[in-house]
C-alpha cells in the first residue's frame, strides 16, 4: 500500500474499525500491526460495534467522520468514567471537532469528577537515599492551628517541627487571625442559620460560625450570641467531652458503671449524655454518668434504633433506671444518695402499674435476684417483659 492510501485508510476511522469484526489479534498482528495496536482497534470495535445497553448512544457516536487516532484519544477520556457517563462524553467528543476535544473533555471531567477530598491522616513517604516526607492532612481550621504553633515556636518551621515533636515549646496557641463576615451571612446568624455560615480567615483556612464561638470561648462552655438589634441570635454548646473535673465528681456519685449491676469501674467508663448531645443535651453534671462502653452502647436514647433495653435518666437530682416495659423509675444506688429501705418507685403513686419488674422478694431461693429488676450486665438480650397481671 502507498503512503497515500494508508493514511487515508486511517483517516476513515470507523470503517477501518468495522472491518475488524470477526478478526482476531493475532490476525491483525499477521498483516502488519502491532500488538498494541492491534488490541487498540479490538477494542474499537467492541466500543462502537460491540452488544452495549446504550444503543442509541452507539448508534449517535457512529456518526462521527473521526480518523482512528482521534477516536483512540476519546477513548482515553471516556475510560475514567463508569458507563453511563462514559457514553455520554463518547456521543458528545464524537460530534467535537477534533481541535476541541480536550478543553470538552477536561471540561467535563472536572464537572463529574469533581476531586476527591483527601482523607485527614498522617502519611510518610520514602525515598531510598533522599530526604523523606512527613505529611498531615487535616481541616484547614486544623491546620492553621498547626502553623500557628510552629509559627511560635521557631522562624525555621522544621526546627519548629523538631522542638514541638520533642516536647518542646508548642503552648497551643490561640488562633490569631481576621475573620470576613458579609452583610447577607450576618443576616443569615440573625436568622438563626449560623451553622450553615462558612467564614474566611486571612490566614487561608475557613470555619463556621459555630466554630469560631468555641475556638475563642472554649472555656466557657455555653454561649449565646446576642445581637444589639435582634436580641439572642443562637445558643453554641463549647464541647461534647466531659473535662477533667466533670469526671472526676461524676466518678464520686458513681464509682462504677451506673447501669443496675454493673461493676465496670468508673475510670475505665464513657461518660455518657443523658440526652443526646446531637439532641441538644448539654456537656454538663446534670446531664451526664458514667457508664461501661456496652451499656452505653445498649442505653435505649435513640428513638430510630431502639434496643428494647431501657435507658437511664436523672428524676429529681439522681439518676434512675427506666425499663422497657414502662414500669416506675428505679433509683440507682448511689454513696452521694442515702440507701432506701426498700426498693421502690421514684415518686408514690396510688395507682398500681399495669404491669412491673420482677419482684427481687419473689424469686427463687438459690435464683439470683435481679438488680431492681434491671437486665444482668452483658446479658447480650433485653430483659424479659413482666408477667400479665
Amino acid at each position: 500500500m502507498q503512503l497515500g492510501g494508508y493514511i487515508q485508510a486511517l483517516a476513515r476511522g470507523l470503517d477501518v474499525v468495522e472491518q475488524c469484526a470477526g478478526i482476531t489479534r493475532a490476525q491483525l498482528v499477521e498483516m502488519g500491526a502491532r500488538p498494541d495496536f492491534a488490541e487498540k482497534l479490538l477494542g474499537l470495535h467492541a466500543v462502537y460495534f460491540g452488544d452495549t445497553m446504550f444503543r442509541s448512544r452507539q448508534r449517535k457516536a457512529r456518526r462521527t467522520g473521526h480518523d482512528v487516532f482521534t477516536l483512540l484519544d476519546i477513548e482515553r477520556y471516556c475510560s475514567k468514567l463508569k458507563a453511563r457517563k462514559a457514553w455520554e462524553l463518547r456521543q458528545l467528543l464524537a460530534a467535537t471537532p477534533r481541535e476541541k476535544i480536550p478543553m470538552v473533555a477536561k471540561a467535563k471531567l472536572k464537572e463529574w469528577r469533581p476531586p476527591r477530598d483527601p482523607d485527614p491522616g498522617v502519611r510518610v513517604t520514602r525515598r531510598a537515599g533522599r530526604n523523606h516526607t512527613l505529611s498531615i492532612t487535616d481541616s484547614s481550621l486544623n491546620i492553621s492551628k498547626l502553623l500557628a504553633v510552629l509559627k511560635t515556636t521557631d522562624k525555621d518551621l522544621l526546627t519548629a517541627a523538631h522542638t514541638v515533636f520533642r516536647g518542646g515549646g508548642g503552648s497551643g496557641q490561640k488562633l490569631q487571625s481576621n475573620v470576613i463576615v458579609r452583610l447577607d451571612e450576618l443576616d443569615r446568624i440573625v436568622d438563626g442559620d449560623g451553622e450553615e455560615i462558612e467564614l474566611q480567615l486571612t490566614n487561608g483556612a475557613t470555619m463556621t460560625g459555630a466554630e469560631f464561638v468555641r475556638e475563642k470561648l472554649a472555656d466557657v462552655g455555653l454561649i449565646t450570641l446576642v445581637h444589639p438589634h435582634h436580641g439572642p441570635v443562637n445558643l453554641y454548646m463549647a464541647s461534647r467531652f466531659a473535662n477533667t473535673k466533670q469526671r472526676l465528681a461524676l466518678s464520686a456519685e458513681h464509682p462504677t458503671c451506673a447501669w443496675p449491676g454493673c461493676n465496670a469501674p468508673a475510670e475505665d467508663s464513657q461518660i455518657h449524655h443523658l440526652t443526646r448531645f446531637q439532641d441538644g443535651g448539654p456537656t454538663n453534671m446534670a446531664n451526664l454518668v458514667p457508664l461501661c462502653a456496652y451499656h452505653n452502647a445498649v442505653n435505649d436514647d435513640d428513638p430510630e434504633k431502639p434496643t428494647g433495653r431501657g435507658r437511664l435518666d436523672r428524676i429529681d437530682g439522681r439518676v434512675h433506671y427506666l425499663p422497657p416495659w414502662a414500669g416506675p423509675p428505679i433509683p440507682i444506688e448511689s454513696p452521694a444518695h442515702p440507701p432506701r429501705s426498700a426498693p421502690g418507685p421514684a415518686r408514690a403513686s396510688t395507682d398500681p402499674p399495669a404491669s412491673g419488674p420482677p419482684d427481687p422478694r419473689t424469686t427463687p431461693r438459690g435464683t439470683p435476684a435481679p438488680v431492681s429488676g434491671a437486665p444482668p450486665h452483658n446479658s447480650g438480650e433485653p430483659p424479659d417483659p413482666p408477667p400479665s397481671s
